[in-house]
């Protein structure tokens, strides 16, 4: 039994379905009507949901689910659904009557170790949801969970008094998610709805494309980056195979721009300088270029954020050792990079291991905040993935205007130049007239790149055609 195939309760997936309510009502009515009908529920029903979720998603996964009464706030901001300490006495209801599996977890005293309990479906849970007469398409985000999230200096959310600035940007957030919802974004190759990768597999739904803007430190001025989105969490070779509304899509990507950002603060325009590619910096005893660059690049933005050396080095460590098992990552060996780094980016040489990093997080948050708001009020899908974004192919001029314009109005000295996967239909057109043989070429590629569209593909566009836009 794997118990760290496991992932936390999530309180907020939701579903008025009228199948949904029907299988809930069955459950409850049959067997766990009890005190007060109302508040016990609606506990009731988003436990039932989310192991629906997960078992739907891999029958193996646990949920983690917190057994301390402690552990409930029903008045905070992050608690929508107002789920309190109940939810314990519908576990443990629900483990007495032999519809769940729970595996108590435990607390090891003076030690960093420890294990929230673990549930999972059992077989006579598994024979109603096999009965369903609904899916994961008629699942969502409960539309009134907190989108603005501050944490502490542990990663722990924490309360805050809503400002005109918080106000605001939640209605941007919440608007750019309701924008979300209402775009089929998918993957017409894709037979099942997820990609497996070495240990995980992740799912390309719709109903995983909540994005919460989230912010660190206690502070509003650290992070505040757009997390969420299945897009942010697959492979980048897989992003280019997106589809919005069953068209293909280009990426743009903001060229170095953590370290043009540093410059910047400095009132440097990093261009200007010709130096080239700032990662390019470091002589490594290696044949592979990708590799190389990618051990310099690594070690460059993590020294940003790190605190001292010896966190970067372990972080750099842990990331790429299996992507590069020919090189020692000692401390010696990436110390002798971090000096050639600081060497030729002297004039940062001090923001690195110093834990300024986050706020460059943050510089590249209000960009990002700039692009997604001038897509939003235009009604016009986009992706974001931090510091690069996806939009239609037909969008393709709009979004690099939008880029170039956002850095312009967020910070002085910094020009990146913009990288893209993929070719628009403005950039091809414009060339027609110019270039015959190039816009032929270019028409061809795409048409090469054509994806071989599913049946389950467009099983899957026929279900949220009459689940989201009806």
């Amino acid at each position: 039994m794997n118990l760290d195939l496991s992932r936390p309760l999530d309180v907020h997936k939701w579903s008025e379905h009228k199948e949904v309510n029907a299988f809930v009502n069955l459950i409850y009515n049959d067997y766990l009507k009890w005190e007060n009908p109302k508040l016990v529920k609606k506990h009731v029903k988003v436990i039932l949901l989310d192991l629906y979720v997960a078992w739907k998603e891999n029958p193996l996964m646990k949920l983690g689910v917190h057994m301390n009464n402690n552990a409930y706030k029903a008045k905070s901001r992050y608690n929508e659904l107002h789920i309190s300490k109940k939810t314990i006495l519908v576990v443990n209801h629900l483990h007495n009557l032999k519809f769940i599996h729970l595996k108590s977890g435990y607390f090891a005293q003076g030690k960093k170790e420890g294990r929230v309990t673990r549930i999972w479906a059992a077989d006579k849970l598994i024979k109603h949801f096999e009965k369903a007469k609904y899916g994961l398409e008629n699942f969502q985000t409960h539309s009134d969970r907190e989108v603005i999230i501050l944490r502490d200096n542990s990663k722990k959310d924490i309360e805050y008094e809503d400002t005109s600035q918080t106000i605001k940007m939640r209605e941007l957030v919440k608007a750019y998610n309701d924008l979300l919802k209402r775009t089929f974004i998918d993957i017409p190759e894709l037979k099942e709805s997820f990609i497996s990768l070495e240990n995980k597999q992740i799912y390309i739904s719709q109903h995983e494309k909540f994005i919460r803007r989230i912010f660190s430190n206690s502070s509003w001025d650290e992070n505040g980056r757009f997390y969420g989105g299945w897009w942010q969490r697959i492979p980048k070779k897989w992003r280019s195979k997106i589809y919005i509304y069953d068209m293909p899509t280009i990426e743009d990507d903001y060229s170095s721009l953590h370290p043009i950002l540093l410059y910047a603060k400095k009132g440097i325009d990093y261009n200007s300088l010709k130096k080239g590619d700032p990662y390019n910096v470091a002589k490594l005893d290696m044949d592979d270029p990708e590799i190389k660059r990618k051990i310099v690049k690594t070690l460059f933005l993590t020294a940003i954020n790190a605190k001292d050396e010896r966190s970067c080095f372990q972080a750099v460590k842990s990331e790429l050792q299996t992507e590069a098992p020919n090189f020692k990552f000692t401390f010696e060996n990436l110390n002798s990079i971090l000096q050639q780094i600081k060497n030729n980016h002297s004039d940062i040489a001090d923001d690195f291991c110093n834990g300024k990093g986050i706020g460059l997080l943050n510089l590249d948050s209000q960009i990002a905040e700039y692009v997604i708001e001038k897509f939003v009020s235009s009604d016009i899908p986009i992706l974001c993935i931090h510091d690069s974004f996806i939009v239609s192919v037909k969008q393709d001029n709009l979004l690099r205007k939008t880029m170039v314009e956002a850095v312009q109005n967020i910070i002085n000295n910094a020009n990146p130049k913009i990288k893209r996967v993929g070719f628009g239909y403005t950039e091809i057109h414009s060339n027609r007239h110019l270039d015959r043989d190039f816009y032929l070429d270019r028409m061809i590629e795409i048409s090469a790149k054509s994806p071989n569209i599913t049946e389950e593909y467009m099983y899957r566009k026929q279900l949220f055609k009459q689940n989201y836009q009806s």
